[in-house]
């Protein structure tokens, strides 16, 4: 498989941008979810990393906390670890997901498909669900969700992982609306192919297939998305929120 031979630039960090900032991360241990963690402490916040299995304490660069985000109860248990130590939450990456069972529609098995809906979409309701008073009664939050660009056209042969993501979309666009008069915004970033994990899930031939879709050629770095979620996450995003920010190298969605 070719990924495609340009480099991306990295773009500038801005230091300090999240000074005395408080920022939780789903998914942390992944790709795009490590990258932006980097990314944000590099910029001053204070990075409560999460995932999965959990590492350690969530503070230190590579350390997690356990969070299995398809259960509210962890969601509310890590909300108010953070709100005891920090007195604070002032943003929330939900980078988490998986790509579910690569099968046509009649193949889908039905555990896939929910499995695909209970950390996609569940993960996110359950997160929004917790953060949100929190954040409206502070009357400041930033919230940027994991899309994919697969929720705006669906891929072939990944039904789940495709109506998950869509499904994901219209929650953040309702979560927006809702959230917007106490100053919280809420926006997810739709990816095409980057080089994370996820692309070793999917077969030679499905990576071959997307790469032609995107008219730059190559994948995206995670770096390149960590500047997107820093961005979003940050207080210069004060008049966006319910959008859907494509980063796909160019890749036609109409």
């Amino acid at each position: 498989m070719t990924l495609g031979n340009e480099t991306a630039q990295p773009s500038p960090v801005w230091p300090c941008r999240f000074q005395g900032q408080v920022v939780l991360v789903t998914g942390a241990a992944g790709g795009l979810g490590s990258a932006a963690s980097d990314r944000l402490r590099a910029e001053g916040a204070t990075v409560v990393n999460t995932d999965a299995l959990g590492t350690g304490s969530g503070e230190a660069p590579g350390a997690s906390l356990r969070l299995d985000v398809t259960q509210r109860q962890e969601w509310d248990a890590v909300l108010a670890g953070v709100l005891t130590q920090y007195g604070r939450i002032d943003g929330a990456l939900f980078a988490h997901g998986v790509q579910g069972p690569e099968t046509a529609v009649q193949d889908m098995p039905f555990a896939g498909w929910s499995r695909t809906f209970a950390i996609n979409l569940d993960g996110c309701f359950h997160g929004l669900a917790a953060l949100l008073p929190v954040m409206r009664a502070a009357g400041y939050g930033r919230i940027a969700v994991l899309a994919s660009i697969a929720a705006r056209e669906g891929n072939a042969n990944m039904a789940a992982y495709s109506a998950s993501k869509a499904a994901v979309v219209a929650l953040v666009k309702t979560a927006a609306k809702e959230a917007a008069p106490d100053g919280v915004t809420v926006n997810s970033v739709a990816p095409s192919m980057f080089r994370t994990r996820l692309l070793e899930d999917l077969s030679p031939e499905r990576n071959t297939e997307l790469l032609a879709r995107v008219p730059m050629g190559r994948a995206g770095e995670p770096a390149e998305f960590a500047s997107l979620a820093a961005w979003l996450l940050s207080p210069e995003a004060s008049y966006t929120t319910g959008q859907v920010l494509d980063l796909s190298g160019g890749r036609n969605t109409a």
